[in-house]
């Protein structure tokens, strides 16, 4: 009787520390988050670093974890301008911006509670910005009709650079889904690219890089965040 009841003990314990771990990752995982705003019964979801990164982690170990954000944003705009003695003559004012930025980074994580997974990592950021505006029958701000007058302006773009150490911690509401906050300290320096200009058939006009610039400062990732286990 005494093994019997032994061997239930024994399977009962075993089933829950399964069970247990099932909470949280495991290696060969991968998770995705979303930031949340708004109160507790007005709340939106949004992408991670302002709403421009998609974020994610790979298990490689229930204590080490790869992490990768992307995000790509493009932006166009038409504006109609037209001839104020004759409506039929229009012209066009057209910008585009595109933006991308990605990120690297490693996690430590502890061993916390059965819910609770705190963690430090660092990451490597890099961001790319281009910018293009194109004129044709109007000024080339884009004020107002301009018969016959084209042409484009190109840049300034830029490219930046950074690093940053970051603390955080999941806690687990429920199997595989967790709520998370995180912040880091780092650097971020960027530089600006040339600008071209082309008018008509005048020659091309380059100015060179604007300068540069460099942000060494703390804060907040994201905020609090929902993230789920796949």
């Amino acid at each position: 009787m005494k093994k019997i009841l032994l061997s239930i003990f024994s399977l009962a314990v075993v089933a829950g520390v399964n069970a247990q771990s099932e909470i949280k990752p495991n290696q060969g995982d991968v998770t995705t988050e979303f930031g949340l705003s708004g109160g507790v019964l007005n709340s939106n979801f949004e992408l991670n670093e302002q709403g421009n990164l998609l974020r994610f982690r790979y298990f490689a170990k229930e204590t080490l974890a790869f992490r990768l954000g992307f995000g790509l944003s493009s932006v166009r705009n038409t504006k109609n301008l037209y001839d104020p003695s004759d409506d039929a003559h229009k012209g066009t004012f057209k910008t585009s911006q595109t933006d991308f930025l990605v990120n690297l980074g490693v996690e430590k994580h502890f061993e916390g509670t059965d819910r609770l997974s705190p963690y430090v990592g660092g990451d490597l950021l890099l961001s790319v910005a281009n910018k293009k505006t194109e004129f044709n029958d109007a000024t080339i701000g884009g004020t107002a009709y301009a018969k016959d007058n084209s042409g484009s302006v190109k840049g300034p773009g830029s490219v930046g650079f950074g690093v940053r150490a970051v603390a955080g911690a999941d806690y687990y509401i429920a199997k595989r889904v967790f709520l998370g906050a995180e912040a880091g300290f780092g650097f971020l320096s960027t530089k600006k690219g040339k600008t071209t200009t082309n008018i008509n058939d005048a020659p091309t006009v380059t100015q060179k890089s604007a300068g540069s610039g460099f942000e060494l400062a703390p804060n907040v990732i994201t905020g609090v965040r929902i993230g789920f286990v796949f």
